[in-house]
């Protein structure tokens, strides 16, 4: 491995430094204070090579870590907004902000609230459990992380618990105690009632109605206050959103998994939490069509902008619908002869063509693919652009877009203020983590080069494919411009659009649908002259017959010798 061998270079310059160390010491009184101040900075050096060293030990051991990093700066400076939090912290990169601290009462609260679940466990068996994954914690950080280790676990805990509390990862495990505590209880009143039954059964009936009552008063105002809380907290909930799926903004999911694991004890079948988080994503991403059902949600993933990327990736299904093939070009080559010499389907962006391709789909030497074209100049080659209705039977994620039959079907688009947002923190994801893939930074690419005009949002949003909050089409088309902008996105690589790519650019590039195109938008377009032109061609064709039998009599004439005959 990698760090297996850095290792074992660092600790020899380890071993190395430590022989040096009392060889300065030993020189001449003459440069005392200059071999102190060496002795010192080698000390330090070795400090941070022990460290450096350390971590690639962990990574040794066969840790798998997915790196949570931070934003580069010039990409930040697009806007910085976009990957900053709001009203919450989650994680070391944004920890003791001041605009964000009035939520350390509310994670202080939810770390009691946890607590709480488990009466054999103590606090302090939460730290230590806890300490132990610290380090491995620690590692999943590509920045340095400035804290202590009494910091850092002390912002593990509370973090995680509020992501446990908050996301309702408590909720039914908290039920499925209370409601063993109320057998437990409802056990031993049987008991106690069978015992005292003739002394004690007025008295309990009244402590049993006054405990009803104040129980149903409780819930009452129970269901008051959540009331309350989703009414006034509208504006809460969507910051909430945001700062959540943020990419500097996370903690490894073993960590909240492991206080799950201590706050639910022995108890017997207690709920899946990652059945608690993919609920809860998923109403996140209401808008979003996913191709992943409730009863399938992922387990294996490592904070919850992962789990969100997962949900949206393409449906794993091939789509052959539009894989590019090399057809025959008998009516290519029969229409490049009309396009020579009677100018059939003109073309009017020529120099803007993706080049030929090879027979197994890949651009001959020399020849590249460039980008999609704009909706506009794809629908003056006869393509329809529809949207993609969804299907409990056969779903599709947001990515799935199909091509087929001179038509693409791409799912339904819901653009807010907050989309730019959301979308940014999951390029930056796959941007730090190829190892994700690219599939929603192409589908962004797509889209921001389909859509660079506000006309060409405006087809779309006529199409019911895209639907928007934005002042205006302008601001959509800007939006996916700004996206992809400084984006690392390889239009030779093995993308999942490549095929749909080759095959819509084949489509435009055919002279012979775009003259049918050009035909049908300025003449057919209008059902009476298309009727018109149906009744002129029927005229034409019989004066073609009539034309046809009248020189065929004219050339052989009847014999007139045989009448006589």
């Amino acid at each position: 491995m990698l760090w297996g061998k850095k290792g074992l270079e660092l600790q020899k310059a380890t071993s190395s430094i430590e022989i040096l160390i009392p060889g300065i010491m030993s020189r001449g009184s003459k440069n005392k204070a200059k071999d102190v101040a060496m002795a010192e900075l080698v000390t330090s050096m070795k400090q941070q090579l022990d460290y450096y060293w350390s971590l690639g030990e962990d990574t040794d051991k066969g840790m798998n870590y997915i790196p949570i990093c931070k934003v580069q700066q010039h990409i930040r400076e697009v806007d910085k907004f976009s990957y900053e939090p709001f009203i919450l912290s989650i994680g070391p990169y944004h920890h003791g902000a001041a605009k964000l601290r009035n939520m350390d009462k509310m994670k202080w609260g939810y770390l009691d609230e946890v607590c709480k679940l488990n009466s054999e466990k103590t606090l302090l068996d939460y730290l230590l459990e806890i300490g132990d994954l610290a380090r491995e914690a620690r590692n999943c950080y590509s920045e340095d992380v400035y804290m202590t280790d009494e910091e850092f676990l002390q912002m593990l805990i509370l973090d995680g618990c509020f992501i446990l509390v908050a996301l309702g990862g408590t909720q039914t495990l908290l039920a499925h105690l209370q409601q063993a505590e109320s057998e437990r209880f409802a056990l031993e009143k049987i008991v106690v009632e069978n015992a005292n039954a003739s002394t004690n059964n007025d008295i309990q009936n009244t402590a049993s109605n006054s405990a009803c009552e104040g129980n149903q008063s409780g819930r009452k105002g129970a269901n008051e206050d959540s009331e309350s809380d989703d009414q006034s907290g509208l504006w809460f909930m969507r910051f909430l959103y945001h700062d959540l799926f943020l990419l500097e903004n996370q903690i490894p999911f073993f960590i909240v998994k492991k206080l799950y694991e201590l706050a639910s004890g022995n108890a017997i079948f207690s709920p899946s939490l990652t059945d608690s988080l993919n609920r809860y994503v998923r109403h996140a991403l209401s808008f979003y069509p996913k191709a992943i059902q409730e009863a399938n949600g992922p387990e294996n993933f490592q904070h919850l902008l992962h789990l969100c990327h997962m949900y949206l990736r393409p449906n794993p299904k091939v789509d052959n619908s539009h894989h590019y093939q090399v057809r025959p070009q008998y009516l290519c080559k029969f229409f490049s002869f009309g396009w020579r010499y009677f100018r059939i389907g003109q073309r009017s962006e020529g120099n803007e063509q993706i080049q030929p391709v090879g027979q197994e789909g890949f651009p001959l030497p020399g020849h590249e693919l460039n980008r999609w074209r704009r909706v506009a100049q794809y629908k003056e080659a006869g393509i329809k652009f529809k949207k993609r209705e969804y299907d409990n039977l056969d779903p599709h994620s947001l990515l799935d877009i199909k091509f087929g039959n001179g038509s693409i079907e791409i799912p339904c688009l819901v653009v807010d203020e907050y989309s730019g947002s959301f979308f940014r923190n999951l390029i930056a994801f796959e941007q730090t983590c190829p190892q994700f893939g690219d599939d929603f930074t192409a589908y962004i690419v797509f889209m921001s080069q389909i859509i660079s005009m506000p006309e060409d949002v405006g087809i779309l949003v006529e199409k019911e494919i895209i639907v928007h909050h934005l002042d205006s089409d302008r601001h959509v088309s800007d939006l996916f411009t700004l996206l992809s902008k400084d984006v690392v996105f390889d239009f030779n690589g093995s993308y999942y659009l490549r095929s749909l790519c080759q095959s819509m650019e084949e489509h435009y590039q055919s002279r012979l649908n775009r003259w049918i195109a050009w035909l049908w938008m300025n003449h057919f377009s209008n059902p009476w002259l298309a009727l018109a032109a149906l009744g002129t061609v029927v005229v034409l064709v019989c004066t073609i017959v009539q034309t046809i039998f009248t020189v065929l009599a004219y050339m052989k004439p009847p014999n007139m010798n045989n009448n006589y005959k």
